[in-house]
């Protein structure tokens, strides 16, 4: 089957009306993306933030009659000049497959790999984790998650344990695992991520030695390794619950963070580890640190 999309460029303060209208066109779903490239990176909780320009897209079936779509859109914008629409046919794919051809191993360490099942590495003494795409965040492409499969690769020897705090698609606990770690908890608020964790720890051999658990209730012992691959805000409310599962004198891991956050984070845990200087990619920081003995 193929399909059609209005793209509709307008300002956020006409966004809402012109999804409005494309509901009332008859579209299957409405999505709304960056028109200028304005990254908003980590809005406030419970709020719903547009970009200034904004990009409202409408998908319809290939049957639908979206001739009269342009004119009834001007007799609801009340003549204003701010948005511009595009009419584009839209072959349908399976947008796995577009997903995995797209999707090429990433080397972290000296020989640690993340790849789909679809590629191969070609080097005798690659360790490898696969993964393919899934529900859950966390396949080792942004900067968060690189950022912390490089230490984790790089400091395999001084963990047994570890809590991926947060573990979207269990990339992290897994990697742990498979790089000689004994054992790996994975928490996290959504249930898909809890699933994905568990589908992904089966493909690569380690479901026994990971249990999965909601952010409700999970097991409270202290470990070596905290890893929370989440964001800034979340970092700071939790870090009581975070700080309580690093046995003293181990490991705590931090990233989800952009750059200039970096101090905000590190002051709600400074009392009770020593942090070395952030590592920074593309704007993001990882925080490692040291919990007091």
């Amino acid at each position: 089957m193929a399909w059609q999309q209005l793209i509709i460029a307008t300002s956020k303060e006409l966004a809402p009306t012109v999804e409005s209208l494309l509901e009332n066109l008859g579209s299957l779903s409405v999505t709304m993306t960056d028109g200028a490239d304005q990254p908003i990176y980590e809005p406030p909780l419970e709020t719903t933030p547009l970009w200034r320009q904004v990009h409202v897209t409408g998908l319809f079936n290939e049957q639908h009659d979206l001739n009269n779509a342009e004119r009834y859109l001007a007799q609801h914008l009340d003549g204003s000049e701010h948005w511009e629409l595009t009419l584009e046919k839209l072959e349908d794919q399976v947008w796995e497959r577009v997903w995995l051809d797209n999707f090429k191993p990433i080397k972290f360490g000296k020989n640690f790999w993340v790849c789909s099942t679809e590629h191969e590495v070609n080097e005798p003494d690659a360790v490898i984790l696969t993964l393919d795409p899934g529900l859950a965040f966390g396949t080792g492409t942004h900067p968060t998650t690189a950022l912390c499969l490089e230490w984790l690769a790089v400091n395999s020897h001084q963990y047994k344990n570890i809590v991926d705090f947060g573990c979207g698609s269990g990339i992290l606990a897994i990697a742990a695992l498979i790089l000689g770690a004994e054992s790996a908890v994975g928490i996290d608020i959504d249930p898909q991520a809890l699933s994905a964790t568990v589908d992904n720890a089966k493909q690569n051999n380690v479901l026994d030695k990971i249990s999965v658990h909601d952010a409700t209730n999970y097991p409270q012992d202290a470990q070596d390794v905290v890893i929370a691959n989440i964001l800034a805000e979340p970092l700071v409310t939790l870090s009581a619950d975070i700080t309580a599962l690093v046995k003293p004198g181990r490991h705590l891991l931090l990233s989800g963070i952009l750059q200039q956050q970096v101090e905000q984070v590190m002051n709600a845990y400074q009392d009770v580890f020593i942090f070395d200087p952030p590592v920074i990619k593309d704007e993001w920081a990882c925080l490692h640190a040291v919990k007091h003995s």
